[in-house]
């Protein structure tokens, strides 16, 4: 019986340690993922005090935090010594909710830098 109670214990603190990614967030979090074949060496996002740094080709960056931000917003992409720059292409949209966000970034063949805003 007391190893029943024991292994009982047991799990409940587990379970109770236990916490997901979600539940102390407060802020949005916004990852940037490469889908290029180019290496990032940095990842400015306009009008923000927030750099992404040395995200190779096909890799993701972590989660940086921001108080406000928006599906499409303006970035600077420098990659290989060459930098590219994506203009946001909406005006006016709604500020994201608290929640985690992946920005993917491409370049099309005329090396034209592409967003594709994700809910992660």
């Amino acid at each position: 019986m007391k190893k029943y109670f024991i292994l009982a214990f047991f799990a409940v603190g587990v379970l109770a340690a236990c916490t997901d990614r979600d539940d102390d967030v407060t802020t949005v979090n916004i990852r940037i993922q490469n889908s290029t074949d180019s290496f990032f060496q940095e990842v400015r996002i306009a009008g923000k005090d927030t750099v992404y740094e040395n995200i190779a080709a096909g890799e993701f960056s972590e989660y940086l935090e921001y108080n406000q931000a928006f599906p499409d917003m303006s970035l600077t992409v420098v990659a290989d010594s060459t930098t590219f720059e994506y203009g946001s292409m909406t005006q006016l949209e709604d500020a994201l909710p608290i929640g985690f966000y992946t920005y993917e970034l491409t370049l099309q063949n005329n090396d034209q830098l592409d967003l594709n805003f994700k809910i992660d």
